[in-house]
């Protein structure tokens, strides 16, 4: 007579099946997410940019359940594809505009520290990068910040007639765009000593519009040198000769036209200067409607022309950063209905670092998209309506 197995030992086998099947299962899902996860960043042209081992503890969130499950995770090592678990967790990329909204109120939560996970990832671009041709003892001192530097492979370099070491540089960077790998050149805002290389820089790069996003003095502070004229009368920059043809003041911004000459070259330039913005800072909540309509009015200018916007601040990183980002964003937005704010972000910081300097800052781009897809969406009802209405008659 076939003797019947131990019970024990018939439970502890369909346990082991039971648990191979589990681990199987885990495997099979980690695989498809992983599988996943490299489709979605390649659809939205950017990779993951999670480096889970640079977390440091900031002391700055609430030590609630979900972020100490989210420190133990890290820990793991990443074979088990805890990274790209975390990597959805962080930057579900790219996000659904529809959902936009739904999002954002997801990264608000428990003082939005998904936020503050993403900026801190982002401190981590650009640490490889070298910036050789600022620490020249010659240029240090054409530098406004000692800790903004630009990048050798992605910096404005100047034509010199003479071969002088230092002469071909200026603190600027190409920075990739919507439509063009050198859409714009974020620069410093210009010092008395490299008044006369920004001119130059202007010219040589046969730029026709700059956007200025500081005032030349701030809480008592000098951010900016005053580097075009006071009057109508022409001012000579070096060799370039400067001219204000037109100036108008509105209570946000002032838009001036200037005259370059030099030799027989005669260039003209559009002066966009947002006065209200704070510096580090951004601004009001109320006042997104304001600085998207300035971003509205340099786009339709920039749509005229293919050579580079300059853009800049006092370091040109924050507000400069910010601008750009939104410029891109405002373009993205009416060809599309996704987004990948991280991806763009640590793109530009990969050309000039810190660009969108603050969490603050980054905060505020997502809220600026938001309301950008509600007047998107605004616009479509509104045209649906008149084109029924057409229609019919």
């Amino acid at each position: 007579v076939a003797r019947e197995m131990n019970p024990s030992i018939a439970a502890i086998s369909a346990l082991a099946v039971l648990s191979i099947l589990l681990l199987s299962l885990l495997v099979l899902f980690l695989l498809v997410l992983r599988k996943k996860h490299l489709q979605m960043a390649r659809d939205c042209g950017a990779e993951s940019f999670v480096n889970f081992a640079s977390f440091e503890r900031d002391g700055k969130l609430p030590y609630n359940w979900r972020r100490s499950l989210f420190a133990f995770l890290t820990l793991l090592p990443s074979c088990l594809w805890t990274d790209y678990l975390l990597a959805f967790y962080i930057n579900p990329c790219p996000v659904q505009l529809d959902d936009f909204e739904t999002y954002l109120k997801d990264m608000n939560k428990d003082s939005a520290y998904k936020f503050s996970l993403q900026f801190e990832e982002l401190k981590s671009v650009g640490l490889d990068l070298s910036h050789d041709a600022a620490d020249l003892p010659i240029n240090r001192p054409k530098n406004r910040y000692t800790n903004i530097l630009p990048y050798d492979f992605s910096r404005v370099k100047l034509i010199s007639l003479h071969n002088d070491e230092g002469s071909d540089y200026i603190n600027a960077n190409y920075i990739p765009g919507y439509t063009s790998p050198k859409e714009y050149i974020a620069t410093q805002g210009p010092l008395p000593e490299t008044r006369n290389d920004f001119w130059n820089m202007v010219l040589q790069q046969k730029s026709h519009i700059i956007v200025m996003l500081t005032q030349c003095n701030e809480r008592r502070r000098v951010k900016c040198d005053h580097y075009w004229p006071f009057t109508d009368e022409p001012v000579a920059y070096g060799e370039i000769s400067v001219e204000m043809l037109s100036e108008s003041e509105s209570p946000e911004w002032t838009i001036r036209n200037f005259r370059l000459g030099y030799a027989d070259v005669s260039q003209d330039v559009l002066h966009l200067n947002y006065t209200s913005w704070p510096d580090h800072g951004v601004p009001t909540v109320n006042a997104i409607e304001s600085i998207l309509q300035f971003v509205h009015i340099v786009r339709q200018q920039a749509n005229r022309t293919k050579e580079p916007i300059v853009v800049h601040c006092s370091a040109g990183v924050g507000r400069t950063g910010t601008f750009i980002a939104l410029d891109r964003l405002m373009q993205h937005i009416r060809e599309h209905e996704f987004i990948d704010i991280l991806g763009m972000v640590s793109e530009m910081r990969s050309h000039r670092l810190s660009m969108v300097q603050t969490e603050e800052q980054y905060v505020f781009i997502h809220q600026c998209v938001l309301l950008m897809w509600k007047k998107k969406k605004q616009q479509s009802i509104t045209s649906d309506v008149i084109y029924e209405n057409v229609s019919k008659s």
